[in-house]
């Protein structure tokens, strides 16, 4: 019988995969048969991650701001290890600081990392050689906060909330190429980035936090398996699309 959910001989970039969403997302698609191109700067978690997965893996330790740098890197890659089916962009850094506060080369930092390093991606796939040029999938990690507003949050919500549009175009400029474009809103999910942010405050924050969200705070897993959905045949007439998957973060 057919599987939509098996990603055997498909082959996909991960970026973020050392930890959080990254991580738990290379590990799903692992399970369900697909071969990896993991990038992040974390070169041990890679590795670590690299060990967990049961399919074949090619890790690549890289500042994902550098775009000559990712762009030679995969180039070399599929040159090897072979062309690629799409990919998913979860790394992402956040920055919180009240708007007086604001420095330029950190927001623009945040930016680089959360949004520009996925155009340059995407970029790479309208190269015949790095995309097998039948059908493909390119996901997002935008954020509840690129959909609603947060104080003392501009920075991180202006790389967030373009995801969104930038979502739109692209799905509309690479339709023509086999490509569909999607990106995914998480509400709060218990990360390690998300631990370190929530150190700082008491467990009245925690509550408060989990008070936002109907059905409790989320679970890396939680958003690898909306992932794999949009990566798989499962949603191919799904293009351009936002899916919050934040647990009923913006349902109220």
């Amino acid at each position: 019988m057919f599987n939509p959910l098996d990603l055997r001989n498909k082959r996909f970039i991960v970026t973020g995969a050392a930890s959080g969403i990254g991580r738990a997302c290379a590990l799903y698609l692992s399970k369900l048969g697909a071969d990896l191109l993991l990038l992040d700067l974390n070169g041990d978690q890679l590795t670590v991650t690299k060990q967990e997965c049961s399919t074949s893996v090619i890790t690549i330790a890289i500042d994902l701001t550098d775009s000559n740098l990712l762009r030679e890197s995969i180039l070399k890659d599929v040159e090897t290890n072979g062309s690629l089916d799409g990919m998913v962009h979860c790394a992402g850094v956040t920055y919180i600081s009240p708007l007086k506060m604001v420095n330029e080369d950190k927001i623009m930092n945040v930016f680089k990392v959360n949004t520009y390093a996925g155009v340059e991606l995407a970029k790479l796939f309208t190269n015949k050689k790095v995309f097998r040029n039948q059908t493909g999938s390119i996901v997002f990690i935008s954020s509840v906060y690129g959909i609603v507003g947060s104080a003392a949050n501009v920075g991180y919500a202006l790389s967030k909330g373009a995801i969104l549009s930038m979502t739109k175009s692209l799905a509309i400029e690479l339709a023509s190429k086999g490509l569909r474009v999607n990106c995914i809103a998480p509400g709060f999910v218990k990360t390690e980035m998300a631990e370190g942010i929530n150190s700082n405050f008491d467990e009245n924050y925690d509550n408060y936090i989990k008070s936002l969200h109907p059905l409790g705070w989320g679970k890396p897993e939680y958003i690898a398996s909306a992932i794999a959905f949009l990566l798989s045949d499962m949603s191919i007439w799904i293009t351009g699309a936002t899916l919050s998957v934040d647990g009923g973060f913006t349902a109220q």
